[in-house]
């Protein structure tokens, strides 16, 4: 039986990998609040990332001057 290729991962999706990492990091969890810096992502990727932000409900996305981001959550009871 033939192996089949392992799928490459886009730069979309190693950015929303790192955010994920960023977000499920006990630090993150805790304070449910975590900075995100763009650092090699393209500004299409970024835009992306940003657009979902913006759709997600429940978060709050703070612009900062140097470009990155601070995003805030609450964890509602109704999730569970």
């Amino acid at each position: 039986m033939a192996q089949s290729q392992p799928s490459q991962l886009t730069s979309y999706d190693r950015l929303t990998m790192r955010v994920s990492r960023l977000v499920n990091n006990a630090r993150g969890v805790i304070d449910k609040h975590v900075h995100v810096e763009r650092l090699e992502a393209s500004s299409e990727d970024w835009e992306l990332l940003l657009e979902a932000f913006g759709e997600t409900e429940g978060l709050i996305v703070a612009h900062r001057d140097d470009g990155s981001i601070d995003l805030f959550w609450k964890v509602s009871h109704d999730d569970f």
